[in-house]
């Protein structure tokens, strides 16, 4: 028997790798529903995300994952026009393309480049000049954080225009803490095998269907169609593990109503539940996971009548230069826009996304607080009048591992530790995962491990 802690994406995947291989499993749930931040919510026409609306495309392990469960033909790409957005002083700018996270990979991008004033366009243009940083021996004094890179390689002003919004919105993070190694690996092999981003990535184009998939009624599919999958009864919700003991032929782990001996264990929750459980079994371990920092924020799913929205929305959606926007909104996801079949005809679904660490406090605003607020300030960029005619708050408290720097040696030294005492395993995003489809092949992967062993 080997046991999964945490019925998330990642707890999900290594089930199903378990299943696949016939190898006896029991997921152990603290919360009344599997899924983590993937849930989807169907309301009067509407199809709503609680949580993640996509998969990148580039990473396949999410999309073999959903064409062997037989949902290949229910995969969508975002519909044209692509176009994402900076807000600036009030303006929507668009993002060039070709481009790489923000940063365009031709010079005709960044002669045209209207997010950035003429001096901060020729600093960016002067990148491939700029010397490469020297590589550090050690693991742990290699790592950079993201703002320092982007002003290392790009100036000043592209901390705030691009870096700030794109790359630290996305994690809702802090970029002069986020690691760069861990998040965005590719920024960083550009620089040490070309010498440069825009020349490593200078004839990079944009695909014809996009970066991104979904699923036709939402993400939520996903997580249905792993359960239908998995042997009833193999999950048990509503289960924190209270404790977890090392026994001579594997462990023994505990909950409230239960107690199993398990051959081999995957931790597949937050790092901060997982410092809680090894506490007991490697005090170091439990540490260095509890060092792992934990964001919260909350997504604002609004809808209006399409004559109420003066802006023609084509695109998916926005991200705010906080530096340069007196906005408690961090970005807005143009949902009706962005994926067909989300709204009904004649309708506009938006999502707005508040909190992270520049805003903690966002996240314990009321309902009716947040959906004023991201409402006023939509109308304002967007030109809507009138309510919504549907408003839902999705709070995710202590929900978004932040990858800082270094996360790469951290994790490595919990393995190391881990590996001592027997077939134990850590897995998702509170260690080396950065999106769904890294959670599904570190589910994958730590349960194929683990069933070796046992």
């Amino acid at each position: 028997m080997i046991i999964i802690i945490g019925a998330g994406i990642t707890g999900l995947a290594a089930a199903y790798e378990l299943s696949a291989r016939g190898v006896p499993f029991q997921v152990l749930e603290a919360s009344p529903r599997a899924g983590g931040l993937i849930r989807t919510e169907h309301v009067d026409g509407f199809t709503v995300e609680a949580g993640p609306d996509s998969i990148l495309a580039q990473k396949p392990a999410a999309i073999e994952l959903c064409e062997a469960l037989g949902l290949g033909p229910r995969l969508i790409s975002t519909t044209p026009p692509r176009t994402a957005f900076v807000l600036k002083q009030g303006r929507l700018h668009p993002l060039p393309s070709p481009s790489i996270l923000g940063i365009p990979t031709t010079w005709r991008g960044i002669a045209g480049y209207d997010l950035l004033s003429p001096m901060a366009r020729l600093r960016l243009a002067l990148e491939p000049v700029i010397p490469r940083r020297p590589q550090r021996k050690r693991l742990a004094q290699d790592d950079e954080s993201v703002g320092a890179f982007f002003r290392r390689r790009f100036g000043t002003a592209a901390v705030d225009l691009i870096a700030e919004p794109l790359l630290g919105g996305i994690h809702a993070g802090d970029i002069d803490s986020l690691s760069l190694a861990s998040l965005f690996p590719r920024l960083l092999e550009a620089e040490k095998r070309r010498g440069s981003v825009v020349r490593a990535f200078r004839h990079t184009q944009r695909t014809g269907d996009g970066l991104f998939r979904s699923l036709g009624s939402g993400m939520g599919e996903l997580v249905t169609a792993i359960e239908r999958r998995l042997p009833p009864g193999s999950i048990q919700h509503e289960s924190p593990v209270h404790e977890l003991v090392k026994q001579d032929a594997g462990w023994r782990v505990s909950t409230a109503g239960a107690s199993v001996a398990a051959r081999a264990v995957v931790l597949a929750c937050p790092a901060y539940a997982a410092a809680r459980i090894l506490a007991p079994v490697d005090a170091r371990s439990a540490a260095l996971c509890a060092e792992v920092p934990y964001v919260s924020t909350a997504s604002i799913a609004l809808a209006w009548p399409r004559q109420a929205v003066r802006h023609p929305l084509a695109g998916s959606g926005f991200v705010v230069a906080r530096a340069h926007n007196a906005l408690r909104m961090t970005a807005c996801t143009w949902v009706s826009s962005k994926w067909s079949g989300r709204a009904p005809a004649g309708m506009v679904l938006l999502r707005a996304f508040v909190g992270g660490a520049r805003d903690p406090e966002a996240v314990d605003l009321s309902d009716e607080r947040l959906v004023e607020v991201v409402s006023r300030e939509l109308a304002g960029i967007l030109g809507i009048e009138g309510d919504p005619i549907l408003a839902r708050v999705y709070r995710w408290r202590m929900a978004g591992a932040q990858h800082n720097v270094g996360q790469i040696a951290r994790v490595a030294e919990i393995e190391s530790r881990l590996a001592q005492h027997g077939p134990l395993f850590i897995a998702g995003s509170g260690f080396r995962s950065v999106g769904i489809p890294d959670c599904i092949a570190d589910g994958r992967a730590a349960a194929a491990q683990a069933a070796a062993i046992a």
